[in-house]
Order: C-alpha cells, then sequence, then structure tokens
C-alpha cells in the first residue's frame, strides 16, 4: 500500500528510465512496476485535468492567460513598444494573483486524492539490480528515493 503522490513519483521516474545496465529479468520487472503505477498516475492526471478545468474561475480564464503569458514574453525584449503590449501591468499583477489563487484551488481539490492509498502489487528489485538501474540513468537523489520504496526488496 501507498499513496497516489508515491505512485506519482515513482511512475514519472519510471516512464523515463533507461533499464541500459540490467538483465534481461530486471528489465522486464523494471517494465512490469511501471505498468502497474501506469492507471493510477493516469487516472489522477484525467482528475487534475477535470479539476483545472472545472475550476475556471472566468469562462475566459484562458483567453486571459494567453495575454499574461504574451505580456510576460513581450516585456523581455529590449526593443518594447508599450503600445503593443497585450494588457497593461496593473491588469497582468491582478490576472497573477488571480492564477496564484486558482492555482492554489486545484492543488487544495486534488491534495485529497494525492494522499489516497492504493494497492499495487510489483515485484522487487535486488540493491545490487536497483543500483544497476540508477547507473543506467542520470536521476536527482528525490528520484531515487521515489524509487526506493518500490522496487528495493
Amino acid at each position: 500500500t501507498m499513496t497516489t503522490e508515491k505512485v506519482l513519483a515513482a511512475w514519472r521516474t519510471l516512464n523515463q528510465a533507461k533499464y541500459l545496465k540490467l538483465d534481461d529479468a530486471d528489465k522486464v520487472k523494471v517494465w512490469k512496476a511501471t505498468r502497474a503505477l501506469r492507471p493510477i498516475a493516469e487516472q489522477f492526471d484525467e482528475d487534475l485535468k477535470d479539476a483545472a478545468k472545472k475550476l475556471k474561475p472566468s469562462e475566459d480564464f484562458d483567453e486571459r492567460l494567453a495575454k499574461a503569458q504574451k505580456y510576460e514574453a513581450m516585456i523581455k525584449q529590449p526593443d518594447l513598444d508599450a503600445e503593443q503590449l497585450p494588457i497593461g501591468a496593473a491588469e497582468y499583477a491582478k490576472f497573477i494573483d488571480e492564477f496564484h489563487t486558482y492555482n492554489k484551488l486545484v492543488d487544495e481539490a486534488m491534495k485529497e486524492y494525492a494522499k489516497k492509498p492504493v494497492e499495487i502489487e510489483i515485484e522487487p528489485l535486488s540493491e545490487e539490480s536497483f543500483a544497476k538501474l540508477m547507473a543506467s540513468n542520470d536521476w536527482t537523489m528525490a528520484q531515487v528515493v521515489s524509487l526506493d520504496d518500490i522496487l528495493v526488496e
């Protein structure tokens, strides 16, 4: 049993993993582990997209987001003509506040799902095989830790 957020972290790491230094039996174990994690990760991503869509603060949110992004790109240009900006600085600042509030709302809505325990059976790797998997990839310590609880016996 593990939480959905642990599954997500492991899925993201394993889905991009290289198996080069593993023997064939361990490659299959890692592949099977990735397949076991996939439906949980994909369902969470679908739920996240649904929440993001339904919790938008207004119907023109995407249009205003595009203008804010264009504003951000244009403001960095050295030969900026303020007349060409899609929105003004005050409108941009107001939208950024709204955007942060929106993101917090989506995060809060999904927090319960991220903490949800899920049952998953994965055939573990030996420490030696896990070391080979790490050697095959250029992972951060956070990525290694995300897999340690799941893959190592």
